[in-house]
């Protein structure tokens, strides 16, 4: 059977020109192979049909059969060639990978220019007037706004805003990453311009961010509501889309914006916080004699824990077994962070967890019911 990823880490190697001529002969020899071709040929058609051949992100795995399927066109070019087979072989592939390289510099220049585009209308959009907070220091650099809000900027973060807001509506312009206690003003949208997206409150706490790793805009919301959707600049820039995309958020999610597909997720924080004190924990019935410390020293079914959880938490957890409902726990979580302590609840009863979205899915054989005498 042929190795995948071997072949893969070679053909990585042939493009940087940093394969040894052994290397380059197995490399061919596996090029070859109908299980490889066949593998690459699946993967590029779901490719295709999903319409992932967009932009710079082009797969992996789609590379490389952009490449064999170039290579595949040997037998069919024979009257056009006259090398020897084995160097009409390499003339194609070599072909092949200057036709890719086209590919993605291409795609790479085009989405580079767009967001380049995109960046520069958002800042013609920001009045001259605004005042411009920059903070260079390591710790975060407070910024408090004449409405009251605070906004909380961290390192090599840029905050624009005006001395007076209008008033209509309070408008403010962020670079980098921060945390925003918004004062609340039913009468006054807070509206913060952030890359893609503009996230609208009244009065509420929450953080903007760019995720590291995926460069994903992130959206977490710590108090109130917030609704998150995209900069109307964009209807200029992606025409072919009927509508811009928006999510609302509430205490403990987050929306993740792909700022090349256009779209969101929505998922639960990084941070799950409790609302206990806050206005947004729900109102429950006060015969409800709740451990708030989360110590349960007497057995308590699953049931009113996870009940307990999702008033104090304002998650919403469901389970794919009512049995598991039977169950019950017996100890203390009360210092652990919401998801450690689900996973010690689970852990007892034989159960497991999951984050679907903003819910929490529950799995598991359950238990039985206790006897009724």
């Amino acid at each position: 059977m042929i190795d995948r990823l071997t072949y893969i880490e070679l053909l990585e190697k042939y493009l940087d020109g940093h394969i040894s001529a052994a290397e380059k002969n197995e490399f061919f020899k596996m090029s070859t192979d109908n299980g490889i071709r066949q593998f690459l040929e699946e993967m590029i058609d779901e490719d295709w049909k999903s319409n992932q051949l967009t932009g710079s992100d082009i797969p992996p795995h789609v590379s490389e059969k952009m490449l064999l399927t170039i290579l595949n066109s040997e037998k069919n070019t024979d009257s056009l060639f006259s090398y020897s087979p084995k160097k009409n072989f390499v003339h194609i592939f070599s072909m092949a990978a200057i036709f890719l390289l086209i590919v993605l510099g291409g795609a790479f220049y085009y989405y580079s220019i767009r967001q380049k585009d995109f960046a520069s209308q958002l800042e013609a959009s920001i009045p001259p007037t605004n005042i411009k907070k920059v903070n260079t220091n390591s710790l975060p650099l407070e910024v408090v706004l004449e409405d009251g809000s605070s906004v909380k900027l961290t390192r090599n973060s840029t905050l624009s805003y005006p001395k007076r807001f209008a008033s209509d509506k309070r408008e403010v312009y962020l670079t980098g990453e921060a945390l925003f206690v918004v004062a609340k003003n039913p009468e006054k949208p807070f509206l913060v311009y952030y890359n893609n997206i503009v996230t609208r409150v009244l009065g509420t706490s929450f953080i903007i961010k760019t995720n590291s790793n995926t460069k994903d805009l992130e959206v977490s919301v710590i108090t109130g509501k917030v609704h998150v959707f995209e900069n109307k600049l964009l209807a200029s820039n992606t025409s072919s889309r009927e509508e811009l995309k928006s999510v609302i958020l509430v205490p403990n999610q987050k929306a993740m914006y792909n700022i090349k597909r256009h779209d969101f997720e929505t998922t639960l924080a990084d941070s799950i916080r409790s609302l206990v004190g806050s206005k947004d924990i729900p109102k429950v019935n006060t015969s409800e004699a709740f451990p708030k410390s989360f110590i349960y020293e007497k057995s308590t079914s699953l049931k009113e824990i996870f009940h307990q959880l999702e008033t104090v938490y304002g998650i919403e957890i469901v389970v794919d077994n009512d049995n598991i409902y039977n169950c019950v726990f017996i100890g203390d979580v009360s210092k652990l962070e919401v998801l450690k302590k689900l996973n010690t609840i689970c852990l007892t009863v034989g159960a497991t967890y999951e984050v679907k979205g903003t819910k929490i899915l529950i799995s598991g054989k359950g238990c039985n019911k206790p006897d009724s005498k």
